[in-house]
């Protein structure tokens, strides 16, 4: 008799037919049966083998970035996109990315982008810039999908920048009927070592590209033009397509070269994404003529990665009417490893210019981190066991209004400031401290220069007295402005992450970037 639910002999054995009552281990090791434990094992090892290649991979290309964006900020005219592990986004949207060619062996990808409501011919907006930094991501990660294997090369990959464009001025023109106005931009996007770029309008993007060196002098470092002077109607190209669609290209003030639409407005801007009036039957306004673009320029650079080439510049359309190429590829230079005072040096001398007075002028500022062979060679548990040691470090600290605390303890004073003005105070004490480094020679061997590093310098404790805003500046002798020993999980938690990960990343005696926390901004020294 059989239970309900139960199977009857004749229906067991049926499951076995053919193999006689063989052992199921004797079917697998005969192969006869696949064996599944093996075949998941296997595609484990090759997962974790992958993804230990694109770590090792990642580890020879990091960046450091940062951007500021200084002036009519309150306008948002201006987006910018910072993403470091474009595959993660990616496998997060369920996009399979080619596996051949440029991107083989899980190359790491990389982006940056800037989108400004400046470079509109219809005027400053931000409806454009804003719908183009939501939606560039989806985009190119699609069309990137489908490269067709065998055919992942450069010529592709700028192919899938151009039609980037394309498809942000087909949003923008066909699905958002309540943006206006139009915007520029410019992309750069990291595939391995391997620089594509695409630049349309009046935003600018540059390659930061060292000095020659001869003997113990270097060169000033160099601006590589990768898309400026775009935009404009002194292009051959941009005029020919003008006249070409009936429009014509006329002096205006100052001699700058403008077009105008049959509605009478005109403008100096020939290519931009939106600007709907400017885009004939595209841009659904009756009685238009397409005489804008929204085609960018794109390039190829292959990289000597924090060797050759230092970094990447993305400005907005007024930072370079202040501040040249050639000026900011010095200074991204001379703040080395450190984009937040670089970028924030740029935006702010542009921001200061007389013709920039109602204007948004940001600096997005990409740094190669050179490769260190011996740091990527040390085991993982040594590398572990390194990183979770306390470190030891000096500090300048300035408050402003909108710090936990904005108070002064050392003058008994409230603190007014804004953290724009706390931060121009200490990339100015920054920029110092960095020269005078440069004049000091440390010991040979790690530990003469650690013990080295235990003594501040004269610039270091006129600058504390001068400037901190905290206790420690108080202390006499070699303890001004030091903070102690300190665990990564003390520095987490009185600091924050950021914080945390930048004493981390420096060898005694190297001085941080700008680096923000509840109690105001600081730039600290490692000095054990």
């Amino acid at each position: 008799m059989s239970g309900g639910g139960g199977s009857s002999g004749q229906n067991f054995c049926s499951s076995n037919a053919g193999f006689s009552g063989t052992p199921m281990w004797k079917l697998k090791q005969q192969g006869q049966i696949p064996n599944l434990f093996k075949e998941k094992e296997e595609a484990k090892e090759k997962e974790a083998r992958e993804a230990k290649e694109a770590e090792d991979a990642a580890e020879c290309l990091r960046v450091v970035v940062d951007a500021v964006s200084l002036g009519r900020t309150e306008l948002n005219l201006v987006r910018h996109l910072i993403v470091k592990d474009l595959r993660k986004v990616a496998a997060r949207s369920k996009i399979a990315l080619p596996t051949g060619g440029l991107f083989e062996n899980r190359a790491p990808l990389q982006l940056f982008a800037l989108f400004d409501g400046q470079s509109s011919a219809e005027g400053p907006g931000p409806m454009a810039a804003e719908v183009c930094a939501k939606t560039l991501l989806p985009k190119l990660l699609r069309n990137m999908s489908v490269i067709p294997q065998g055919y992942e090369n450069s010529t592709f990959l700028k192919a899938c920048l151009k039609k980037a464009f394309e498809d942000l001025d087909k949003e923008v023109l066909r699905n958002q009927p309540g943006v206006q106005d139009g915007c520029g931009g410019a992309v750069a996007l990291c595939v391995g070592n391997k620089l594509f770029t695409a630049v349309c309008g009046q935003c600018e993007l540059v390659l930061v590209e060292a000095g020659v060196r001869k003997g113990n002098k270097q060169d000033p470092s160099k601006a590589v033009d990768m898309g400026c002077n775009q935009g404009n109607w002194g292009l051959p190209d941009d005029a020919k397509f003008l006249t070409d669609n009936g429009g014509m290209v006329f002096q205006g003030a100052g001699g700058k070269l403008m077009t105008s639409n049959p509605s009478g407005k005109t403008t100096a801007v020939s290519r931009s994404i939106g600007d709907r009036v400017w885009k004939g039957s595209m841009g659904g306004v009756p009685g238009s003529l397409r005489l804008m673009r929204s085609v960018p320029e794109t390039r190829y650079q292959e990289l000597a990665w924090g060797e050759k080439h230092l970094g990447l510049l993305l400005t907005s359309a007024p930072v370079p009417t202040a501040v040249p190429s050639a000026q900011a590829a010095v200074t991204i230079s001379d703040y080395e490893l450190k984009p937040r005072a670089a970028s924030g040096d740029i935006a702010s001398r542009a921001a200061s210019a007389p013709q920039n007075a109602n204007s948004q002028c940001t600096a997005l500022v990409v740094q190669f981190v050179p490769y260190n062979e011996k740091a990527a060679a040390e085991p993982a548990a040594k590398k572990a066991k390194r990183e979770a040691e306390s470190v030891r470090l000096r500090h300048i600290v300035v408050k402003h209004q909108d710090c936990g605390q904005p108070w002064d303890p050392v003058r008994s004073v409230s603190v007014s400031r804004t953290s724009q003005e706390a931060e121009a105070i200490l990339r100015g004490a920054l920029q110092d401290l960095v020269q005078e480094a440069k004049t000091i020679k440390l010991p040979a061997g790690s530990k003469q220069a650690s013990k080295a590093a235990l003594q501040p310098t004269p610039k270091f404790t006129a600058l504390c007295k001068e400037l901190s805003e905290c206790t420690t500046a108080q202390k006499g002798g070699g303890m001004m402005g030091d903070l102690g020993w300190l665990q990564p999980d003390q520095l987490q938690k009185q600091f924050g992450p950021a914080f945390a990960e930048a004493a981390k990343n420096l060898s005694p005696g190297q001085w941080s970037d700008l680096a923000t926390s509840e109690i105001g901004i600081h730039i600290f020294q490692r000095i054990a």
